[in-house]
């Protein structure tokens, strides 16, 4: 495993910055380590660049609607999610599937404070450092709900974090950080920017799942006994 430190200066080798086993002088390395973490950060809009589907628990409150996620929520402390991709609840050992819809199709709810036993609807509102799911009807029993998010990387806070990643992350975080630093060197390398772009398409490709073909109709309604409802 390589650290930051690692990347940072073969990127910068790589571009022939500095020589042979030399390595970056702090101001370049600190540069370097702050033009990293944008661009990895810039990855958490590429869906495909993700390579985990992480999953959170949530409690939920008879009575209640809309619970927090994210950094320092109140009712999940953790990563902010970029996306959630599906939900369930679980009653008595059995999962029930939580569906997923925009804005439009909440706001188009007339009578948000409606109770059931379980919810069908989820929408994820979207905040900074903290996001609020809403759910539809309003859960009137203790439940527990099963979030599956894409959530970004973590940032490097130091020159000496580890990279801990799956095969290939590594080449492409060096050959697109080089990429990245190359207007600040004034350099100008094609075939490096070719090779930072087969890196991440390498990476794409092995995470990307193709969708589940259905048949018959597109939505399939079924009656919920615990709502009563369709």
């Amino acid at each position: 495993m390589a650290t930051a430190n690692d990347i940072i200066n073969r990127a910068l080798r790589s571009l022939s910055v500095i020589g042979q086993g030399e390595p970056a002088d702090s101001d370049q390395a600190a540069d370097a380590l702050v033009s990293l973490n944008d661009m990895v950060a810039s990855w958490a809009n590429e869906s495909l660049m993700l390579f985990q589907v992480s999953q959170d628990q949530i409690t939920l409150t008879p009575g209640k609607a809309d619970y927090t996620i994210g950094e320092g929520a109140y009712d999940k402390n953790t990563v902010r999610p970029l996306s959630i991709e599906q939900a369930f609840v679980r009653l008595n050992g059995a999962d029930y599937p939580v569906k997923i819809v925009d804005r439009q199709r909440y706001e188009s709810i007339v009578l948000k404070t409606a109770q059931t036993n379980i919810p069908q609807w989820l929408y994820y509102d979207t905040g900074f450092p903290a996001s609020t799911i809403r759910l539809y009807c309003v859960p009137s029993m203790a439940l527990t709900l099963f979030v599956d998010s894409l959530k970004p990387f973590a940032s490097f806070a130091s020159l000496s974090d580890v990279v801990s990643l799956p095969p290939g992350y590594e080449r492409a975080l060096r050959l697109n950080l080089a990429v990245e630093l190359m207007p600040e060197y004034q350099v100008r390398n094609d075939k490096i920017d070719m090779m930072a772009r087969d890196a991440k398409a390498g990476i794409k490709r092995t995470n990307y799942t193709p969708p589940h073909a259905t048949l018959g109709m597109a939505e399939r309604r079924r009656y919920n006994i615990y709502s009563d409802a369709i």
